[in-house]
C-alpha cells in the first residue's frame, strides 16, 4: 500500500468503515489493511462495536411500508431479490450486488424503495467492477420470509407466490428472469431461459405459463454448470416477453434492450424486398 492509500484507509476506519469494506474500496485484503493501520497506531474496534456502527449506518431512511401493497414493482423486486439478492442471517439487512454494467437498476430500486444509503462501487480482487445496494428493514425481511426469500435461499425450495394474481406473477417472473435469466435467439424463435439451483420455482413458472399459453412446449433440465434450467424457444417465448414487458414494471434495461434488438431485427428481416 502506498502512503495515499494508507491515509485513506485510516480516514475510512476512523469514520466507521469495517476492514473488509475498506479492503473492497481500496482493492486490498482486509488483513493487509489491518497490518498497515497497526503500524499507524490505530485502535481497533471489537466485533460488537463494529456491528453496532454497521447497523447504525444501515438504519438510514427506507420506506418501511413498501411491501404493504403489492403492485407490479413490488412483485418484480421480490423476484429479483429471490434470484440475485442476499438476506443477512444475523441482521435485518437486504443486499443486492451486481456487475456495475447494471448499476442503473440499483439506482431505480434505491429511488423506488426510498433507500437513503448510497450505492457502493468497488473492484474485486480480479478487477471486476461491482455495484452494491444494501438496506435494513425488519418489515421487509419478515415480509420476504413469508415467501421463502430468506438467508441461504439459494439451496432452499422457492415457489411462485400462490396468492398473487396473473399480473403480479408475471412481474415476479420478470424480476427472477432479470436476476437469473437470459434471452437469445434459436432458429426463428426467441429463447427464454431461467436458471436455479433447485427446480421448484422453475416447475411453478412452467405450470403458470402452461395455464396461460395453450400447448406451450418447454424443457427443465440440468445444464453444464449442474444448475436447473427452464428453457422455452417456441413462438410463445416472444409473447411471454411481450406480456412481461407490457407490465411497465421495474426491469433490467440491458436485457430489455436486447429483446428490442431481436424484435427490431425480426421486423427488418421480415419486410418484403424490392
Amino acid at each position: 500500500m502506498n502512503a495515499q492509500e494508507i491515509k485513506k484507509a485510516k480516514e475510512l476506519y476512523i469514520s466507521g468503515e469495517s476492514l473488509s469494506e475498506i479492503g473492497r474500496q481500496l482493492n486490498h485484503h482486509s488483513m493487509t489493511i489491518k497490518k498497515y493501520l497497526e503500524k499507524e497506531g490505530v485502535h481497533f474496534r471489537t466485533r460488537a462495536e463494529q456491528n453496532a456502527i454497521s447497523n447504525a449506518k444501515l438504519k438510514k431512511s427506507v420506506n418501511e411500508k413498501y411491501f404493504n401493497k403489492i403492485g407490479v414493482n413490488q412483485a418484480w423486486l421480490m423476484g429479483f431479490i429471490a434470484a440475485d439478492g442476499t438476506i443477512r442471517k444475523d441482521r435485518n439487512s437486504i443486499k443486492i450486488g451486481l456487475s456495475s454494467i447494471d448499476k442503473e437498476i440499483l439506482e431505480k430500486i434505491k429511488e423506488e424503495v426510498q433507500i437513503e444509503r448510497p450505492i457502493l462501487n468497488y473492484l474485486t480482487n480480479n478487477g471486476f467492477a461491482v455495484s452494491q445496494l444494501e438496506w435494513t428493514s425488519k418489515n421487509h425481511k419478515d415480509f420476504l420470509a413469508k415467501y421463502g426469500i430468506v438467508n441461504n435461499k439459494t439451496y432452499l425450495p422457492l415457489h411462485l407466490p400462490k396468492d398473487f394474481n396473473e399480473e403480479q406473477k408475471l412481474a415476479f417472473i420478470l424480476g427472477y428472469f432479470d436476476g437469473d435469466g437470459s434471452i437469445s435467439r434459436q432458429d426463428e424463435y426467441l429463447r427464454f431461459r431461467i436458471c436455479s439451483h433447485r427446480d421448484e420455482i422453475l416447475q411453478d413458472i412452467a405450470k403458470f405459463f402452461i395455464s396461460k399459453y395453450n400447448n406451450l412446449e418447454f424443457s427443465i433440465s440440468k445444464d453444464k454448470r449442474n444448475l436447473w434450467e427452464l428453457s422455452i424457444s417456441t413462438k410463445y417465448a416472444k409473447q411471454i416477453f411481450l406480456d412481461m414487458y407490457n407490465l411497465n414494471s421495474l426491469r433490467l434495461n440491458r436485457k430489455f434492450q436486447k429483446f428490442l434488438e431481436y424484435i427490431n431485427h425480426e421486423t427488418t428481416t421480415s419486410q418484403p424486398k424490392g
